[in-house]
């Protein structure tokens, strides 16, 4: 039996965590949640997901700056991240790539556009 993906939800955002549920909610992931920074660096330590779908703007540990710890270990390098954020600048895209996020996708967003970056994000495994 194939092992589900797992998928860690790191938003503050309550509403955002209900439509990336209903988007992505299928036998083939586990879905996990995380709702500030330090709840996400936990959750990260402790469950191991293949993929984070994480916010920038959070509470305790800003988003950005987990990416950064994440691509650095080696135990965590391999976590695909999913940046999902407000900020649509340009400049903020850059940076969340440069800061290790394997894409970028701002709010708001439509969940066909989520669904299929998530998609392709495990294809390219």
């Amino acid at each position: 039996m194939k092992r589900k993906k797992k998928i860690l939800i790191a938003d503050d955002e309550i509403l955002v965590h209900e439509i990336i549920n209903i988007t992505i909610s299928s036998e083939e992931f586990e879905v996990i949640h995380a709702y500030d920074g330090q709840q996400t660096v936990e959750c990260i330590d402790n469950e191991q997901p293949d993929l984070v779908i994480l916010d920038i703007m959070m509470p305790i540990k800003d988003g950005r700056d987990i990416c950064r710890d994440l691509k650095i270990k080696p135990k965590t390098k391999d976590i695909k991240i999913l940046m999902l954020s407000a900020k649509a600048e340009q400049f903020d895209r850059i940076l969340g790539l440069e800061v290790g996020a394997d894409d970028y996708i701002t709010k708001p967003f439509t969940p066909n556009h989520l669904a299929s970056k998530i998609k392709k994000m495990f294809a390219e495994e």
